[in-house]
């Protein structure tokens, strides 16, 4: 419970907070974050232009992005005295900033039209929408509070200097960071979300497990044995030096010989795999590098004690099961929960400025030596220093360079929807164009196939990825569900609405912990639930018949192993259909990864310019960079400080 006193202090610290505080370790240990945008003094009018109050406590809620927030707020008769967050189901690092920000900016404004927290909009919203409820229920005038509010820009200027600045705050920022902290260097992140992670925290925190012990891999079955030869008799491995696929055979055979039972890899399959199967048409050599930079990962990780989920496993568009997650957390959570260990144990000199939007590259002479950038409270900081690393993730949430170097997908018109948090619109981008920087492969746009049509996140999405049957509004499968991203999303884009039904039964229907719960999803209409799998159809909207007729098919092929309509063969005992209560899940796509971005050195992180030449003071990793993308990024963050930093 978050509880804000009308004075500003917090019930979990008891500090007051400025409109700009330096805060050592607060928002994660070891690391001083700067906190912008809490409103001004309140109005004196702001009682009366609200009617007054009749004193007392009053209870309000009201829907945030994942579920209903509630609140208490208690009246004098002429002032809003207190808020309490009772109830809320929002994303923790994502809402935590709007938890504790707007209650204190609503009460020290005494109005409603308060900014908002910059990447918590949707949270932001709903405390305020929660609080008008309690205002009318006081005898106030929400509608005349929602006037009073907001802030204006300070127009302050400050002058920061750092031995690097990264520009971002997620996977690849904070691996990059914390890198080139271990190598004694002063950091500056800017973030322009409100808290640290990206999009690693809207993500299913999947991250590559390539060093796993045999003790933290699953079985190797006949059906995993068939997915290996499959890609090693592939038109990609066909297509490739015969001398490498001669060494992942060989590495395979000896798998063999040595009478493990245990998951085969290696960053050579790992290679061959991605190059064959992930649909993103990248040569196999695109793909080691990044091989060689996860398993480093794995190690560096574990060596700092981080704590992996076993047994590894497989995610949606990803059927070999080498994926694993933190043990901590929702999502991608747990990644920075480890990195507030590592900053706090290590002591390192890394700053954090958050709500913090880096607008431009500055340069002397033909040199990078710094980056402006302005807070969400419109201080502008000129922040100095002869190492930028670009960390700002790709452009998904960008509809207009979407479409500008879009050279696979159908697009509709009207808004692109996106699976991304706030502020991947491509900035880094931007900002390193304008200094002549070369870019590839902008058109390899990923999309993510099953999202939930309201929130766009596919943690709403009830069922089993990558087992349970997918259909349309027709009621009939269209597409193997083990099949990768590109493929399943074209093919639902082909359906009417771009519209299909993720379908489970009490086995299968796995909602995970960081959605709303099953009385929520039924609520809000992100889940259908029936005793009879008629009575799911007539909720769906789709004919019973057909959609009956389907899954019964579907079963049969999930028993025998082979689906003859689209060649599945990868099912699990929690395949079939067949035990009530039924669920079904609408879904839909949305821009989820661009694989494409900024030309950068493999080995050095230097951003390129079009002639090749580096850019001397800038670098890159991560998804901003062309050919990564993932929560793999963080690998990348940490091998570009090593390199960057390198003795």
């Amino acid at each position: 419970m978050k509880h804000i006193e009308a004075d500003g202090a917090n019930a979990n610290g008891g500090r007051g907070m400025s409109r700009r505080t330096f805060m050592a370790a607060a928002a994660f240990a070891g690391v001083q974050v700067a906190v912008f945008g809490l409103a001004g003094c309140a109005p004196k009018n702001a009682a009366a232009q609200a009617g007054g109050y009749t004193p007392g406590t009053y209870t309000g809620s009201a829907d945030g992005k994942f579920d209903r927030i509630t609140v208490e707020t208690e009246f004098s008769d002429s002032a809003i005295v207190d808020i309490r967050i009772i109830e809320q189901r929002d994303t923790a690092r994502i809402a935590d900033a709007a938890l504790d920000a707007m209650p204190a900016r609503i009460i020290a404004a005494q109005g409603l039209g308060v900014d908002t927290v910059t990447g918590a909009t949707l949270t932001s919203m709903g405390i305020v929408n929660a609080v008008a409820n309690c205002v009318d229920e006081a005898g106030g005038n929400a509608s005349k509070l929602k006037k009073i509010g907001a802030s204006e820009p300070t127009g302050a200027t400050e002058t920061l200097e750092a031995d690097v600045v990264v520009v971002g705050g997620g996977a690849s920022g904070m691996g990059v960071a914390i890198a080139s902290a271990q190598a004694g260097k002063r950091v500056i992140v800017l973030e322009k979300n409100s808290n640290i992670g990206g999009n690693c925290l809207v993500s299913g925190g999947y991250l590559e497990y390539l060093t796993a012990p045999e003790s933290a891999r699953p079985d190797m079955t006949p059906e995993l044995h068939r997915y290996v030869e499959e890609v090693l008799n592939s038109d990609v491995a066909a297509s490739t030096d015969p001398a490498y696929v001669e060494q992942v055979r060989a590495q395979y055979d000896a798998y063999k010989a040595s009478g493990s039972t245990k998951l085969f890899d290696s960053q050579e399959f790992y290679a061959l795999d991605f190059a064959a199967t992930t649909g993103e048409g990248l040569p196999v050599d695109a793909y080691l590098p990044g091989a060689a930079n996860i398993s480093a990962l794995n190690d560096w990780m574990t060596e700092l004690g981080f704590d992996w989920q076993t047994p590894t496993h497989l995610i949606t568009g990803y059927a070999y099961p080498r994926w694993s997650n933190p043990t901590s957390g929702v999502c991608g959570e747990g990644y920075f929960d480890f990195f507030d260990g590592v900053l706090a144990e290590g002591g390192y000199d890394v700053q954090v400025l958050l709500a913090t939007t880096a607008q431009e590259i500055t340069m002397d002479g033909s040199t990078v030596s710094g980056v402006v950038a302005v807070a969400e409270d419109g201080t502008t900081y000129n922040v100095s220093a002869p190492t930028v690393v670009l960390a700002s993730g790709g452009f998904s949430g960008n509809g207009d360079l979407l479409r500008e170097y879009n050279t696979m997908w159908p697009y509709p018109e009207g808004t692109l929807t996106t699976t991304n948090v706030n502020g991947h619109t491509g900035d880094g981008i931007v900002m390193a164009r304008k200094l002549g920087a070369a870019v590839g492969d902008m058109g390899n746009q990923m999309m993510f196939p099953f999202n939930d049509p309201i929130t766009f996140s596919a943690e709403n999405v009830s069922g089993t990825f990558a087992d349970s049957p997918i259909v349309n509004k027709q009621g009939k499968r269209f597409l193997d569900e083990t099949a990768d991203r590109f493929e399943m999303t074209a093919a639902l884009m082909e359906q009417e609405d771009s519209l299909c039904f993720m379908v489970s039964d009490a086995d299968s229907v796995y909602v995970t912990e960081a959605s709303p719960g099953e009385d929520t999803l039924l609520r809000r209409g992100q889940l259908f639930k029936a005793d009879t799998l008629e009575d799911l159809a007539k909720q769906m909207g789709v004919d019973s018949h057909a959609f009956v007729t389907e899954i019964e098919r579907f079963n049969a092929f999930a028993q025998a192993g082979q689906d003859e309509d689209f060649g599945r063969y990868l099912f699990t005992d929690i395949s079939v259909v067949d035990t009530p209560p039924f669920y079904a899940a609408p879904a839909t796509w949305a821009a989820h990864i661009t694989i494409g971005g900024l030309e950068a050195d493999n080995d050095t992180f230097a951003v390129l310019d079009e002639s090749g030449q580096p850019i001397a003071g800038l670098y890159a990793c991560g998804e901003v960079r062309n050919g990564i993308c993932g929560v793999s990024s963080i690998a990348d963050g940490v091998a570009a400080g090593k390199a960057i930093f390198a003795a």
